[in-house]
């Protein structure tokens, strides 16, 4: 997906202000370094609960990894799946709002991609890296 389909599919959701950033490989898209296959939301855990509520189902990835998942979505109430796991507030205090939109900034994806350390995490390192190179 590119930057405009995941604003798009996310203005849709009408999650509310301050309650949701969008992470994992959504912000690479934002920056035009590549696109992203799926969506993924740090959200507050009011909204968290609420998405339950309204039907999105648990998807067991792992130890501490149970998002909520819908289409292409997947909404987490934690990052807490490395060594690095920032909180909602901070994400958001950081965040680049796109069209309306929060996406959390490149240097947190990096810090977070680093501390997970697997094999993809490592190929968006490098291309974050060489987009900065590029851009500065």
């Amino acid at each position: 997906m590119t930057k405009d389909e995941i604003i798009d599919k996310t203005k849709i959701l009408n999650f509310p202000k301050d309650s949701y950033v969008v992470f994992g490989s959504c912000p690479l898209a934002a920056a035009g370094i590549r696109e992203a296959n799926d969506i993924d939301f740090l959200v507050s855990e009011e909204l968290f609960a609420k998405l339950q509520k309204a039907g999105w189902e648990e998807l067991d990835k792992g130890k501490k990894d149970k998002p909520l998942t819908k289409d292409m979505f997947e909404a987490h109430k934690s990052w807490e799946f490395s060594s690095y796991n920032p909180t909602l507030e901070h994400l958001l205090s950081t965040a680049q709002v796109i069209d309306g939109v929060p996406f959390a900034s490149l240097e947190e994806v990096r810090k977070w991609k680093a501390a997970s350390g697997r094999p993809k995490d490592l190929i968006d390192i490098d291309l974050i890296d060489k987009y900065w190179e590029l851009n500065s």
